[in-house]
């Protein structure tokens, strides 16, 4: 199993000089299971991976959708598969809590803003939005919790034999009002290899943002820490996030972390990076 971020940016992209080395694009994962791709989230990075599957002649395609925020859901249509008869794409994601997600993103393609309307997509596309907390997929379990964000989100564990990691974007980890608690967490994040979650907001910042769905570096940090794992990945970066400030953070939080005696390493995700947890 192998992971590749074609989009590490939160809230919306941002085509900037100063954020080449990083990324600028919005939220899209690819997980790579024995050839096949299946994706998480269709945020603007998904462009390009989709002229790369188109590229690789793989025809059968899986999209997972965390929640249907605008930085999740923006590169869908300019996502060339869904243009193709050629191709089979299952899209899986929870049910919102206003809309179907079919209708999510068939309304994003009307004529107000798209020239090309959903009807007219040549591939063939099914959705699953059950709110399913487990999946069996491919040899690999697939399990689901819903996180504290303003409007209904769910993160993901890919599980494979003794192998895993855990996706958990837009994820308020100390919400006034939490969906999910900080226990419930960590039991879900238990042992990952590898823990990609939000770290949007300093904690400066965060007495500013309180409630907005979103997590700071170090509370990123505490959840690695109690849930045991071996690699923290800090992600849905801020688009006003700079390269230089991102690197001079993660040099921060890594000393940081040193002194504190922690066991996992620190990351910062950033586009075409590839996570090998074979």
């Amino acid at each position: 199993m192998k992971l590749k971020f074609w989009g590490c940016r939160g809230s919306i992209p941002v085509p900037d000089a100063r954020m080449i080395e990083y990324g600028g694009n919005t939220t899209c994962l690819e997980v790579i299971i024995n050839g096949r791709a299946v994706i998480i989230d269709s945020g603007t990075g998904i462009r390009k991976l989709g002229e790369e599957i188109i590229n690789r002649g793989s025809k059968d395609i899986d999209l997972f959708i965390t929640h249907s925020h605008w930085d999740h859901i923006q590169g869908f249509p300019f996502f060339k598969p869904i243009y193709s008869e050629d191709y089979n794409i299952n899209i899986f994601g929870c049910k919102n809590s206003y809309k179907e997600l079919k209708d999510i993103l068939s309304n994003q393609m009307s004529f107000e803003y798209f020239p090309v309307k959903f009807a007219d997509l040549n591939a063939n596309i099914n959705f699953d939005d059950n709110n399913k907390k487990y999946y069996t997929k491919y040899g690999y379990n697939i399990e689901t919790i819903e996180t504290n964000h303003p409007v209904t989100t769910i993160a993901f564990k890919f599980t494979n034999k003794n192998r895993s990691f855990v996706f958990m974007t837009d994820n308020e980890l100390e919400s006034k009002t939490p969906k999910t608690s900080l226990d419930d967490f960590v039991k879900f994040c238990r042992g990952a290899d590898y823990l990609i979650h939000d770290a949007q907001f300093t904690e400066e910042e965060y007495s500013t943002s309180r409630g907005w769905g979103h997590s700071t570096f170090e509370q990123a940090m505490d959840l690695a820490r109690r849930a045991e794992v071996g690699n923290l990945v800090f992600f849905h970066h801020d688009p006003n996030r700079e390269d230089i400030n991102l690197t001079e953070l993660t040099a921060k939080y890594r000393i940081m972390s040193e002194d504190r005696g922690d066991s996992f390493n620190i990351i910062t995700a950033k586009e075409q990076r590839i996570i090998d947890i074979d």
